[in-house]
């Protein structure tokens, strides 16, 4: 107690340099004491902000850095707020929350007699607060918002997701992408700033963040959500300004022959009892095996979209999953094999009711994924095989028994990047059977 005492007393005799913006009181703890600048006093009604920073001199410094970016950012957020926003704000905090929303829709009319609370209210704000903000209260007249990544990004998923459930993984790829961009550009770029000031360097910033800690294809279609975005948010706006996330550079992506590996007749044999213990496990890999398809495609199959009598299956939207493009909806033949294992699977399902119930959940796909990939492993350590190889073999299969690149492309619901591919209804279900046969046998 008695060293305790002395090592206080000499804490009190020994000067101590501050660092800027901290300074000790009478009672011997710390504070940080900051002017508030002469352009802010108008939004922030102090001449000095402080901050309890400890009661000794370590504990002060120790909390110095983060009471610091406390108080810059929040002079950066008056900066850079929207005087639309502080409008907004100062008419619900004074005349109510009517009044506010009438003033946000802009349908406050010159003869109305509440035009006389904006024009008060303008006068009682004149002396505190900035003269734009002022104005927009006094006429009753609200200045659009800028247009900001936030709200591009806003816009985006309304137009797309429509409030449908069953867009949650573009809601949560969307939300995850305002998160990082408020990480890397921080909140009052991607908030208040206008998109009009978001430049070039700013999109590399961002796809250097993610390469961090991202493969270059993730980060590819990552980057092409924000660039489709920003496409939609300037053609239906008319805004004139180039998309700054268009043609960014991302080293190392892009499809390769050698990012997935077709699955070999020897490894396919190999795998086949590691499957064979459960009913699902192996309805799933036969199908995927004969038929080429995407696993979402398999895993979303509805009682509906199978005809066992013509031996064939639906791919298309269904109420389980979407398809990833236009092409994707085709119908395809089924082998013997494939068509016994799902009849098996199917049991009593009928109309809609789904084929894998196990996995008919939001992303059900990945824990089926999950599941085959861990029985693959088992057998198979090369990385570059996995459950998407059988898609891989399936094109390769198709390439060396002679099948023309048009039918390959219409099994296996590939695009073909002409208009007159977009004609008719496709090639027929026998001329498809015949080719996959080949396959088969």
């Amino acid at each position: 107690m008695i060293l305790r005492l002395r090592l206080l007393s000499m804490d009190q005799k020994m000067p101590l340099k501050l660092p800027r913006y901290v300074f000790r009181r009478a009672n011997g703890s710390y504070r940080y004491k900051r002017n508030v600048p002469k352009a802010l006093r108008e939004v922030i009604p102090k001449a000095t902000v402080y901050r309890q920073l400890g009661e000794s001199y370590d504990e002060a410094i120790r909390r110095l850095p983060v009471v610091h970016a406390e108080i810059e950012a929040l002079f950066d957020q008056e900066r850079n707020t929207p005087s639309s926003v502080r409008a907004k704000s100062l008419v619900r905090e004074h005349l109510g929350a009517w009044h506010a929303d009438v003033f946000a829709d802009g349908v406050v009319e010159p003869e109305w007699d509440i035009t006389d609370d904006f024009r008060e209210l303008a006068a009682e704000l004149e002396d505190s607060t900035p003269a734009d903000v002022v104005r927009q209260v006094g006429s009753a007249r609200l200045k659009p918002e800028p247009m900001t990544l936030h709200r591009v990004l806003t816009e985006y998923c309304a137009y797309k997701c429509d409030g449908s459930v069953e867009h949650t993984d573009l809601k949560t790829r969307i939300e995850r992408i305002r998160k990082d961009l408020v990480i890397v550009l921080g909140k009052n770029r991607v908030e208040w700033t206008p998109l009009a000031e978001i430049n070039r360097a700013d999109a590399n910033t961002f796809r250097d963040y993610l390469l961090n800690r991202m493969a270059p294809n993730s980060v590819l279609r990552t980057l092409g959500v924000i660039k489709a975005a920003m496409n939609h948010v300037i053609i239906e706006n008319d805004l004139e300004q180039r998309n700054v996330f268009q043609g960014i550079k991302i080293k190392g992506a892009g499809a390769s022959k050698d990012d997935r590996l077709p699955m070999s007749d020897a490894q396919l044999q190999a795998l086949l009892p590691e499957y064979q213990s459960n009913p699902a496990a192996y309805a799933l890999f036969i199908t995927l095996a004969d038929s080429g398809a995407r696993l979402a495609e398999i895993v979303g199959l509805e009682a509906n979209d199978i005809d066992h009598q013509a031996g064939c299956l639906h791919i298309r939207h269904n109420t389980l999953r979407r398809l990833k493009t236009k092409t994707s909806e085709r119908t395809i033949p089924l082998s013997p094999r494939a068509t016994a294992c799902l009849k098996h699977q199917q049991a009593q399902a009928i109309g809609k009711d789904p084929i894998f119930p196990q996995y008919a959940r939001p992303r059900g796909s990945d824990a089926a994924s999950a599941m085959l990939m861990k029985r693959l492993r088992a057998q198979i350590s090369d990385p570059k095989v996995t459950i998407h190889s059988l898609r891989h073999r399936m094109k390769d299969k198709l390439r060396n028994t002679g099948c023309p690149e048009a039918i390959s492309l219409a099994i296996l619901g590939h695009s073909t990047n002409t208009v007159a591919a977009n004609y008719g209804s496709g090639y027929a279900l026998e001329v498809m059977r015949e080719q996959m046969e080949r396959v088969w046998g």
